[in-house]
């Protein structure tokens, strides 16, 4: 009867655990290094839906803000996921849809703004796995709108960011079995290119006026390794994940000096255990991530949220899975998932170096169905 309390917990609220050893017990549960795919012991083809609400409080004292800047971000996602089993060659598709907003909350005795910002993300991706070795191939594409207003006429000030920028990762892994023990390792190898276009208004009237357009393109390198041990009832497995030599490229004449910073190194250390009952299965993920380490389905929060942290700064993420009918047939799972970082950021408002301390928290919950054959 242990299982109650998660069994309840869970029923209301897949995302993924990532594999880079073994694959999971969860059918709907994509795996990070595509070697891993012909260890599957089922073929399914799954649908997930998900929300996440971060919250931020970023302690900034200068013109009169009261309490801070005050941050909520509210993102929608749905999935498609299809796997299919070994030990021969094995092909997964994965298809992710993403949409956000965000609104900055300040605090004046004299008025209160807000200041709204909008992002969608579309991600696909394949894996063709020939047992010894894996490859995968993804692209998403990422749209980000911010509409600062202040003041009115005839003193306005007001402007648009926006930016269109497409990824591309390529990745290539092995994994090994020794009994009970399993070894994974992944290299990978992201780009991305776009543009930031920069809209003004003009001051007196709150008119649209011209739009300049800046090229920006993207780069940076990875690697993943894990091991763990994988047995009829439990599984459980350790791994680092690295980014670095991240490259930025963007015209100095664009006027957002928080674009301009090239993002530091990155990690993400991940250890997870999960049990299965029969047809019930149960997982716990614990993460802690430096610096701003992302996979193309989360961009919009990379890309709100975190863009602005650095390598020392780091967060810890619990993630609780819950599948039932794993074998099988239909599966029905879900997961809740929890998440807090303190990091020092420039304040987006004041054009200043100084840095204010920013707690950011975050909760995500979903559910998928799969059909396991």
């Amino acid at each position: 009867m242990i299982f109650l309390l998660p069994y309840f917990l869970f029923l209301i609220l897949s995302s993924s655990f990532g594999q880079i050893s073994d694959a999971s017990f969860f059918p709907s549960v994509k795996s990070i290094n595509p070697s891993v795919a012909h260890m599957r012991n089922h073929g399914f083809v799954a649908i997930d839906t998900g929300q996440k609400k971060v919250e931020r409080l970023h302690d900034v004292p200068l013109g009169g803000i009261i309490g801070g800047i005050k941050t909520e971000v509210n993102l929608k996602k749905t999935t498609i996921f299809r796997a299919g089993k070994g030990p021969g060659i094995t092909f997964e598709f994965l298809f992710d849809k993403e949409s956000g907003e965000k609104e900055e909350t300040i605090k004046r005795a004299s008025d209160t703004r807000i200041i709204a910002n909008k992002a969608s993300s579309t991600y696909y991706g394949g894996i063709f796995d020939l047992k010894y070795i894996g490859v995968s191939f993804a692209k998403a594409k990422y749209n980000y709108l911010n509409e600062f207003r202040i003041g009115t006429a005839p003193s306005i000030s007001a402007k648009d960011v926006n930016q269109e920028q497409d990824y591309t990762n390529v990745k290539v892994g092995t994994a090994i079995k020794i009994k009970a023990l399993r070894i994974g390792l992944f290299v990978l190898n992201q780009k991305s290119s776009g543009d930031l276009s920069y809209t003004y208004y003009d001051p007196s009237t709150g008119n649209r006026g011209t739009t300049e357009e800046f090229p920006i393109s993207t780069s940076a390198k990875g690697y993943g390794v894990g091991i763990g041990l994988t047995g009829s009832v439990i599984r459980t497995e350790a791994s680092l994940e690295r980014m670095y030599g991240n490259k930025l490229n963007i015209s100095e004449d664009f006027p957002d000096e928080s674009q301009k910073v090239t993002p530091p190194p990155a990690s993400r250390a991940s250890v997870t255990g999960e049990l299965r009952f029969k047809k019930i299965a149960l997982g716990v993920r614990v993460r802690n991530i430096k610096g701003n380490y992302t996979d193309l389905e989360d961009l919009i929060s990379s890309n709100l949220l975190y863009g602005n942290l650095e390598a020392g700064d780091s967060r810890l993420e619990n993630t609780f899975n819950f599948g039932l009918g794993i074998n099988k047939g239909f599966s029905f799972s879900g997961f809740y998932s929890t998440s807090k970082v303190t990091s020092q950021e420039k304040s987006p408002v004041f054009n200043n170096d100084l840095k204010y301390e920013a707690v950011t928290t975050s909760r995500a919950y979903g559910i998928n169905l799969s059909y396991v054959y």
